[in-house]
């Protein structure tokens, strides 16, 4: 093992220097018309917005070569889509040859872009309620690394208007850009019948029949500090027992970020799950019935069941100084505790005519074009760059 570690320090750094360098030798291939490459962060999985416009894509049975960049060529994706390990030659080689590329993060790919390349970029979260890009204290070289990203996107792909606003104005968008209003294909499935598949999911992860499932799925900390997670699991399961009547379990998801998740925090038993490992988070919200988060996105995506969820921010001071909040963020129609006393007490006194005034209302002023049909718009305008 100390061996063959030893071994790829020294083999790896002349492999990238090739693959570097095949970047540029392969900018003179030409590209295939009907290529596109998906890139999920650094290769991690099949899931977020990328997943449902690739399954849109094999539903309407489109003449498309499909590639996922993975980086474990055991990862679970439908037969109709080809995969190729991440940061490898042949990835380079997909990329170079690809007409479109379709990316959920800013990371810099290696790609000499060509002139009849498109780069279409689908945020991850949801920009709006924390600061992000060039409104965040973030650090100078992923500034200008985001900066470089942005200069080779064609598309850019928002919720609604507000969002948009927010690209414009954050997210270095370039003069050449088009901005697509089409929604968030993977929020699609929350306006659909899912009863199956919610069955199946329960079945696939054994999960007990008379169990409800409350999600916790904390964003990470620029300071890499673990003292803001401190929900007290135990006093929430019991809160929700007593204002329901029903046994409640646990899901946890930790952000990706968090360098330290395989040594958790948490104790993880019987009824409280580390799901962090799950590569689809949107996919597991189907079978969640709470969710309690603090800045994340994710709890703007489980806004469209109507299902109820809780803000849980007890560093709330010290975030806005590190990371910055917007305006946005305190008109969430999700109550915000900082104690886990507070929470415990919105849990109990939780009011469902109320919370849908407050998401009707969040809506009109705020809200997404989400309505099951972002993966259609999408690729209906995918298609008129395909011809």
């Amino acid at each position: 093992m100390y061996l063959s570690r030893q071994i790829k320090k020294i083999i790896e750094p002349a492999y990238n220097k090739v693959a570097d360098w095949c970047v540029s030798l392969f900018y003179y291939i030409p590209i295939k018309n009907n290529k596109i490459v998906f890139i999920k962060g650094n290769g991690d999985g099949y899931g977020c917005n990328l997943k449902y416009v690739a399954e849109e894509i094999i539903r309407q049975q489109l003449p498309y070569d499909l590639i996922w960049l993975v980086n474990k060529m055991s990862e679970p994706i439908p037969i109709e889509i080809r995969k190729v390990k991440f940061n490898r030659i042949k990835a380079v080689y997909e990329i170079a040859t690809a007409q479109v590329i379709i990316t959920n993060s800013k990371t810099l790919i290696k790609l000499r872009k060509k002139p009849t390349q498109k780069l279409i970029y689908i945020p991850h979260g949801q920009p709006g309620a924390k600061c992000a890009e060039g409104d965040a204290f973030l650090p100078q070289t992923y500034i200008e690394s985001s900066k470089k990203h942005s200069a080779m996107t064609d598309v850019f792909v928002s919720m609604g208007t507000y969002h948009t606003q927010v690209l414009k104005d954050t997210f270095w968008v370039p003069k050449h850009a088009e901005i697509w209003e089409c929604g968030f294909p993977r929020n699609d499935q929350y306006y659909q019948d899912t009863t199956e598949k919610q069955k199946e999911l329960r079945e696939k992860l054994s999960i007990p029949e008379d169990y409800r499932i409350v999600l916790y799925a904390p964003t990470f900390r620029d300071n890499n500090s673990t003292d803001a997670y401190s929900l007290d699991l135990q006093q929430v399961l019991t809160s929700l027992e007593k204002k329901t009547g029903d046994k409640w379990m646990f899901f946890i998801t930790l952000h990706p970020n968090f360098k330290w998740f395989k040594k958790p925090i948490y104790k993880f038993g019987k009824y409280v799950w580390n799901m962090s490992d799950y590569p689809d988070i949107h996919e597991l919200m189907l079978i969640v019935d709470v969710v309690i988060s603090d800045y994340s996105s994710v709890i703007l995506d489980f806004a469209n069941t109507h299902r109820p969820a809780f803000l849980y921010s007890p560093d709330i001071e010290e975030y806005t100084k590190m990371r910055g909040l917007k305006p946005m963020y305190f008109h969430l129609p999700f109550t915000l505790s900082r104690t886990n006393d507070e929470l415990n007490n919105t849990i109990l006194n939780f009011d469902e005519k109320d919370y849908e005034l407050r998401l009707s209302k969040f809506q009109e002023i705020y809200g997404s074009v989400d309505d099951g049909h972002a993966a259609v718009r999408f690729v209906k305008q995918l298609e008129k760059i395909l011809l």
